[in-house]
């Protein structure tokens, strides 16, 4: 019974992490898939070769039979099920998505129908409204896409100008390409 414990207990962990972890960095902390799934890999794997090394080191020196072993392996499983918990005090801010939180004008609003995408500035763009791809203006306001932001020029990866949606920076400058990301704790 207590290896079936232990084993409910690290499979869900293990597969909420390697469900949900990549799309949680990618969209609360601006990385790419990519860049995502690497800091996966580089977080998890030392940790694990490291587990593995001191956990046979540990079992050989203190002579630790099965029994104990399972056990020592069912607290710590528990200990590390109960840390995942710590992830909900570390939140991000709610977004400002023009037409989705905020309006084009960075007013916020609470409803939102499809039609709120659209605006003045992006109406005549003939933009795909189910298609999101956000992009950071340098007003500090999330477009869902550079299309809905009224982009009409590329400068380089991830750097639209021309974007009529989104307000003149204090450079005199219609951009996208900035960081919107904010990070809290709650207390």
């Amino acid at each position: 019974m207590l290896f079936i414990c232990i084993t409910v207990l690290q499979f869900s962990a293990f597969n909420g992490m390697i469900s949900f972890m990549p799309k949680y960095l990618e969209q609360q902390f601006g990385k790419s898939a990519s860049d995502a799934i690497f800091l996966i890999g580089v977080y998890n794997l030392p940790i694990i070769c490291v587990g593995y090394f001191f956990g046979g080191l540990f079992m050989k020196k203190l002579k630790i039979n099965i029994y104990q072993a399972a056990n020592i392996a069912f607290w710590v499983s528990l200990l590390d099920y109960l840390l995942y918990f710590a992830a909900y005090w570390t939140v991000c801010d709610t977004s400002q998505v023009a037409g989705l939180t905020a309006s084009y004008e960075g007013i916020q609003q609470v409803s939102y129908a499809e039609n709120t995408l659209l605006a003045g500035c992006n109406r005549d763009c003939d933009c795909p409204l189910k298609i999101w791809d956000p992009v950071c203006g340098n007003n500090g306001i999330t477009y869902v896409s550079p299309c809905l932001a009224g982009c009409k020029a590329s400068r380089g990866t991830g750097k639209m100008q021309c974007c009529t949606c989104v307000s003149y920076s204090s450079a005199g400058e219609r951009e996208l390409g900035a960081s919107c990301v904010s990070f809290s704790l709650r207390v």
